[in-house]
């Protein structure tokens, strides 16, 4: 698949990720998101059927955006997963994980549902919390929680370019620390990226 530059713009990022989609050519991936959060994998045949692509390019949708297991079965895609990772996405009393911090955020938006999520400091280890509902963000553990991520991604290499750079931060100072090793990456709180709050409370 053709290879693009994506350009990360906080606040604007976040709201236009359906755009952004399309633009990919990659229009019915909620679809998939929601066979993804049945909590099960997905057929690579049910993956085509749902993107609405030839098998052909739901391969290399796959190859480019997805996560298989060894039945080649996709158990991941485009920031959801099955597979474990430190990003846990507590949904209608299942779990799944998500790739990166910022995922954790954009999803639950882009699906119009509510989820909890609990996250690890990668500077202090300790674990921190949210909880999103559509576009409101309704707490946070602790308050304020702040967010990393970089300004462009490779889309050929999400994972690489973008997702390894975004993790959530109990504390300013322990953000600042992850920052001066990796100087290209922005630190926000994770409120600047939503309109709407419910006081940025902790639960």
């Amino acid at each position: 698949m053709k290879k693009q530059e994506i350009i990360f713009d906080g606040h604007q990022f976040v709201n236009g990720f359906e755009k952004m989609l399309k633009e990919m050519n990659l229009p019915n991936s909620d679809k998939v998101y929601w066979e993804l959060l049945k909590g099960r994998p997905l057929p690579r045949g049910r993956f085509s059927e749902v993107m609405d692509v030839p098998i052909d390019k739901a391969h290399q949708i796959i190859q480019q955006y997805g996560e298989v297991n060894k039945e080649g079965e996709i158990v991941g895609y485009l920031g959801l997963s099955l597979n474990k990772t430190v990003h846990q996405l507590n949904f209608d009393n299942k779990t799944l994980y998500a790739w990166c911090a910022m995922d954790s955020i954009l999803l639950p938006r882009y699906l119009m549902h509510r989820w909890e999520i609990i996250s690890i400091d990668p500077i202090t280890d300790i674990p921190v919390k949210l909880s999103i509902s559509d576009n409101l963000l309704e707490w946070t553990r602790p308050v304020p929680l702040f967010i990393s991520w970089v300004e462009k991604a490779d889309s050929c290499d999400i994972k690489s370019s973008f997702c390894r750079h975004s993790f959530f931060f109990g504390s300013e100072d322990a953000a600042n620390k992850w920052l001066e090793k990796n100087p290209l990456g922005k630190i926000s709180k994770v409120e600047d990226f939503f309109s709407n709050s419910s006081g940025f409370k902790c639960c």
